[in-house]
């Protein structure tokens, strides 16, 4: 099958893949029903309900890879931010750029670059509504988190390659209640938690949460004395259910200030004279090194001088040994982000077999950073400066429509679900960057830029997917949505503040505008061996739009901005899961093997003074994800989680005006990731639940560039491993006190997170360190 231009594995290739899996499983006797027949003496297992098809659904029933975490789960592993979300999902990164604030998520080897104006290969949704924007969050008072692995689009609202993420807040409940949570630990971290839950009338029930945090920084600018890796943040959440005859209602309103001075990114390494690019095509950037040479006095940066760094070889030289989580930025980032997301849901139960559901979201991000881009204690490229600019300003701003329709017909054996969507997403980017700014205080020419734009994307969709229970036992789905994006641009000068009189980079070019249309599709069946075992196959088929960078000129034209082209994926995902007994053992294993094909790879290349963005030929990534879990005894959980990720360029050229290369070694995608975990509970007479947990993670080495074989060498992730304690008391003598201690990294793995490859434009490649042991004790009332 072909659905324009794009190849579909055909029903042969998925029936002979089933029916390899059904053979695979059948070599595992003990995988069975056979222990679960003596059901009432066994221990329950635990069931899971996910809504990756937009209903709710058991996990192990649904023909698709998703790890998923409820709220006890949420807590115990200590997942507060993004960052630490990757900890819990082997195969998910979440990667810093420029600043620790500054996040994106890769899955399957798909991601997107700073500063590439793409838009993101994995999607963060909360209470079904797309939450973007590039900031970093924080998670209180939540119900589930679910992460949905491979391409999606046939039922989530944009299109995405390589995956979503679902968060889902606590809806209000029946009944008057709450709980408070204060918490201390390291760095003087201070947290006060909390919700209430009043029912208003007989119909209409609120919640109202909120969560303030404060944290000293762990990290220490040698070059100022300021403290980096500051939080400093509050949230407020206002959730408002009505239900009525057939008719239900939930409004969520969220509203979040976030401040502090994230951590600073640190130089790692220098090109220097006449070092060769390792593809042998001419020599590196050297600029830094050849600029910050031969002695620094001449370029009136006196506190350099005076820190004993007269050049940029000094300067590593002199740093060398330094604490790994230090570093000497001339400027210390700060943070100062606003956040609004709003959100409505409201369903109508015609009947039993027909409800209608429409989504309205609405979601705001306002986000000023000014940062030290080079990572050193000279002015090489800084985003804010003494010569007038202010650092960087992202805000988005999006609004979005979903209808649907869904139900059950033929006695219930079909599913189905329809709709259309629109949204409207505008992006303001206005950016002041000072080059080698020691040099322009001594005279050189000017090297402040700006570059000042706003991008509009217009979405619409229409999508529809059926499941068929063909039998008792098998069921096939199809989906099939087709979107069409209206993308603008259009580039200012001089009409905002923060970027004063300055050189803008792009200021020559035009407004400009352009559309794309192309549809995403989903085809499996599954399997329901007996009532412990279920095999799938599924072949999806998605894209992401194309669009503008404005950061940079069309290469032919001036006059118009850097321009890409959408980019396309297709796959296959063969699967196996497992829920119940092994030798009396209450079990759940999943297995997932994939592969997929992404055609016209958006990639940036950052050459000169711009971020390039464009299209790579072709990717393929193949792999294989794997989690268990197993309640060995009434006290004793042990469950892990295992990915296998081969991503690499099988057409590494690019279409990109003034990179002279190819792309390699694939980046955000290390090619293993393990987790382990176990948790412990006795119910201690007269004293409480006593809960311990331990979590394990490990992940191979990574590069955070795509160019590292030819602009950009040196550019890996070291792999690392963290462990994690954990010690709760609940119900303490009987009451509805609880209390919990924990560390984090507790083995001090010193650790990079995620770096910013400036090396093609500056010479200079900066890493971003993670996080060192932290501990803390929290107090929890239940009311």
């Amino acid at each position: 099958m072909n659905i324009k231009g794009h190849q579909v594995f055909s029903p042969s290739m998925i029936k002979s893949t089933l029916t390899a899996a059904i053979s695979i499983a059948s070599t595992f006797p003990c995988f069975g029903v056979q222990a679960a027949e003596d059901g009432d003496q066994l221990r329950a297992i635990e069931e899971v309900v996910v809504s990756a098809r937009r209903r709710e659904e058991s996990l192990q029933e649904v023909p698709v890879a998703v790890s998923a975490f409820g709220a006890e789960q949420i807590k115990e592993r200590g997942i507060a931010t993004e960052a630490d979300l990757q900890m819990s999902t082997p195969g998910l990164m979440v990667r810093a750029t420029n600043s620790s604030n500054q996040l994106s998520y890769s899955l399957r080897g798909q991601s997107i670059d700073a500063f590439s104006y793409s838009a993101p290969a994995v999607l963060a949704y909360v209470n079904e509504v797309q939450a973007g924007g590039i900031s970093a969050s924080s998670f209180f008072d939540m119900a589930s988190i679910q992460v949905l692995k491979g391409p999606q689009g046939t039922l989530f609202g944009r299109n995405a390659t390589g995956g979503a993420v679902l968060y889902a807040t606590q809806a209000p409940e029946e009944e008057f209640g709450g709980y408070v949570k204060v918490g201390v630990g390291s760095y003087s971290n201070r947290l006060i938690e909390g919700a209430i839950n009043v029912p208003v009338t007989d119909n209409l029930f609120a919640r109202v949460a909120g969560m303030t945090r404060s944290r000293d920084g762990w990290q220490d600018n040698l070059f100022n004395g300021d403290k980096l890796a500051e939080i400093d943040t509050d949230n407020v959440r206002l959730s408002l259910l009505y239900t009525g005859n057939r008719v239900e209602n939930s409004f969520v309103g969220y509203e979040a200030r976030h401040k502090g001075r994230p951590e600073g990114l640190r130089a790692e390494y220098s090109y220097v004279t006449g070092q060769q690019r390792p593809d042998g095509n001419g020599a590196l950037n050297s600029s830094a090194y050849d600029i910050y040479s031969g002695g620094a006095d001449a370029m009136l940066n006196p506190r350099a001088n005076e820190l004993g760094f007269t050049d940029l070889a000094a300067y590593f030289s002199a740093t060398a040994d330094m604490d790994f989580h230090d570093v000497y930025n001339s400027l210390s980032s700060v943070n100062d982000i606003e956040q609004s997301l709003y959100s409505n849901a409201t369903t109508f139960e015609v009947s039993d077999a027909l409800v209608f559901k429409g989504i309205l979201g609405y979601n705001k991000v306002e986000s000023f950073q000014g940062t030290d881009l080079d990572g050193t204690a000279f002015n090489i490229l800084d985003g804010t400066d003494s010569q007038g600019g202010t650092g960087y300003q992202y805000n988005t701003e999006q609004k979005s429509i979903e209808l649907q329709v869904s139900g059950t017909v033929m006695d219930d054996r079909l599913d189905y679900i329809a709709g259309v969507f629109w949204s409207n997403e505008t992006f303001r980017n206005s950016i002041s960057l000072c080059f080698f700014c020691d040099a322009v205080l001594a005279g050189a020419p000017d090297s402040l830029i700006g570059y000042d734009f706003e991008t509009t994307d217009k979405s619409k969709a229409i999508f529809a997917q059926v499941t068929y229970a063909l039998t008792d036992k098998i069921n096939v789905t199809a989906g099939y949505r087709h979107t069409w994006e209206d993308f603008e641009i259009d580039q200012f000068v001089g009409k905002y503040r923060w970027l004063g009189d300055i050189n803008r980079i792009s200021a020559g070019t035009q407004p400009a505008d352009t559309t794309f249309d192309k549809p995403s599709w989903l085809l499996s069946i599954d399997y329901t061996i007996d009532d412990s075992n279920m095999v799938y196959a599924s072949q999806r088929g998605s894209w992401r739009t194309g669009g503008f960078n404005g950061t940079a000129v069309d290469g032919l034209d001036p006059t118009k901005p850097d321009s890409f082209d959408p980019e396309s994926t297709y796959d296959v995902e063969l699967g196996y899961k497992f829920s119940g007994y092994l030798a009396d053992i209450p079990s759940q294993v999943n297995v997932a093997v994939f592969r997929q094909i992404v055609k016209d790879v958006q990639k940036t290349a950052y050459v000169g003074l711009s971020s390039l963005t464009g299209n790579v030929g072709e990717a393929e990534i193949n792999g294989l994800e794997l989690d268990f879990k197993f309640d060995v005894l009434d006290w004793l959980e042990l469950g892990g989680a295992y990915a296998y990720t081969n991503a690499k360029f099988t057409d590494p050229t690019t279409d990109l005006a003034g990179f002279n290369g190819e792309f390699g070694n694939y980046g955000d995608s290390p090619e293993n990731s393990y987790s382990l975990y176990a948790v412990t509970t006795n119910d201690i007479e007269g004293v409480g639940v006593l809960r311990v947990r331990a979590d394990w993670y490990k992940v191979t080495d990574a590069f955070y560039t795509n160019t590292s074989k030819s602009v950009n060498p040196n550019t890996i992730v070291e792999g690392y491993e963290l462990v994690n304690f954990r010690v709760g008391l609940d119900e303490i003598a009987g009451s509805a006190v609880s209390a919990a201690a924990f560390v984090r990294n507790a083995l001090d793995e010193e650790y990079i997170r995620g770096g910013l490859p400036l090396g093609a434009v500056i010479g200079i490649n900066s890493t971003i360190a993670g996080e060192p042991r932290t501990v803390g004790v929290e107090l929890t009332y239940n009311f």
